[in-house]
């Protein structure tokens, strides 16, 4: 099972996240929320990798995510990637902070983790907040995302590493 590092939003960030997943699902588009027992929660991936001692990454990751509430994730807008995933995305406004950040995770789990995903990797990633994965009508989810006001000027809340299921 492939394991994720994530921030979390803002109280009131994610329930604004969480009322655009509605809408979607309202409009036939699954959303991330949407899945079946996925308990998932609005969020920012650091990184996403196949294998690693989850205690033992978690150990490494404790004093980097220690301070991030208040770090800066403006979602400013709807993005897509045109991969076999089909994800549609909120686009977080990178930080030099936030950017820091991936790049100190990335240092410290590179030695003790297996398999990190391409598009997570230091001068590849494309932060963004999911909004939903296998779109194959982009124009429903444009009209949806329309009718919401951007950016969202969400924060970390906190962050940890998760089992993706």
């Amino acid at each position: 099972m492939p394991f994720a590092i994530e921030l979390f939003l803002d109280e009131h960030s994610d329930r604004l996240v969480r009322h655009i997943w509605a809408a979607l699902d309202a409009h036939g588009v699954g959303s991330l929320g949407s899945r079946p027992g996925s308990g998932r929660h609005p969020h920012v991936s650091l990184s996403v990798f196949e294998h690693g001692d989850a205690s033992t990454v978690s150990d490494v990751l404790r004093p980097m995510l220690a301070d991030v509430a208040g770090l800066s994730l403006p979602l400013a807008n709807l993005g897509f990637f045109l991969t076999d995933e089909s994800v549609a995305f909120l686009g977080v406004v990178p930080s030099q902070r936030l950017l820091a950040l991936h790049r100190q995770v990335h240092e410290a789990i590179e030695p003790i983790v297996e398999g990190v995903w391409p598009y997570y990797r230091p001068d590849a990633l494309v932060p963004h907040c999911t909004l939903a994965t296998g779109v194959t009508d982009r124009a429903v989810v444009i009209d949806v995302v329309s009718g919401f006001t951007l950016p969202i000027h969400a924060v970390a809340a906190s962050g940890r590493l998760v089992e993706v299921l």
